[in-house]
């Protein structure tokens, strides 16, 4: 395709860009090139919105690849800043267990896309590509919570029994029995997205730096998790892993350590009933 006096080419697994007189390309530095070449390792999505054309591809790294009808580059800075903005928007919690990789090119001529042509673009290209997300399991490991963590938390606060490999085998099992519940699941994955999306300001106004004594959303949370392992007495198993945070809970955020608490109480229950 030709835009703005520059040809665009894809091929089965890349694409180029070129132009006589120029592109102003972007992604960590600000260059001037006159081809660019995109890979696309696995499966691509194209989008064209406008004067914005976008590609993605993903592996264990999303590429994009957005190229603007801009006159020599002049909003170059801005377009990559609206490009990541809808990359951290579109990917949620994805844009911690990938890298990412995007660049902009501005090419020749008069076009100037609008910010919401850019973010169409950019949104479209990814949802084209990220069809098939981690299971839980991942974005809890993402977070240094593995099963083996949590075993460790849970044998922290046993008391009048002896900790055995056969009581920790019995612990991993409910942990993996728990797992496969598709409520648990369920939480679990609200109280991970919950957190990227404060910590990555997607959401304004929640301050979790502190874990204010106010919010109490995330000990719902915990709770809810512990009640649908193992129902009500395992509520207050959770207050205790909750006040005491033992091993891998005492490194996770706010939300995170009360939803994984909130597991570990619920089948430390099931353990002892």
């Amino acid at each position: 395709m030709n835009v703005n006096g520059a040809e665009i080419v894809v091929e089965e697994d890349h694409v180029t860009v070129s132009a006589d007189s120029g592109l102003v390309t972007a992604d960590s530095s600000i260059r001037i090139e006159d081809e660019v070449h995109h890979d696309l390792p696995r499966g691509h999505c194209m989008v064209r919105d406008g004067d914005a054309v976008a590609f993605s591809s993903t592996g264990d790294v999303m590429d994009v690849l957005v190229v603007v009808g801009e006159p020599c580059g002049d909003r170059i800075p801005e377009a990559l800043r609206i490009s990541v903005e809808e990359v951290s928007s579109t990917a949620g919690i994805l844009t911690e267990i990938m890298g990412q990789r995007l660049r902009v090119v501005a090419l020749p001529g008069d076009g100037r896309p609008c910010e919401d042509y850019i973010r169409g673009a950019v949104r479209r290209s990814l949802q084209g590509v990220l069809l098939d997300g981690p299971g839980v399991e991942e974005l809890l490991e993402a977070r240094g919570v593995t099963i083996d963590g949590m075993v460790d938390a849970g044998m922290d606060l046993v008391v009048g029994v002896d900790v055995t490999a056969e009581l920790r085998d019995r612990l991993r099992s409910e942990i993996q029995r728990a797992l496969g519940d598709l409520n648990v699941r369920a939480l679990l994955a609200a109280a991970l997205h919950l957190e990227g999306d404060i910590e990555n300001l997607r959401i304004l106004g929640v301050d979790l730096r502190d874990d204010p004594a106010f919010l109490y959303s995330d000990e719902v949370l915990g709770m809810a998790v512990a009640n649908q392992v193992a129902g009500t007495k395992a509520i207050f198993n959770f207050k205790r892993y909750d006040e005491e945070k033992p091993g891998i809970l005492g490194e996770l955020g706010p939300m995170v350590d009360d939803a994984v608490a909130g597991l570990i109480a619920g089948c430390m229950s099931r353990l002892f009933e």
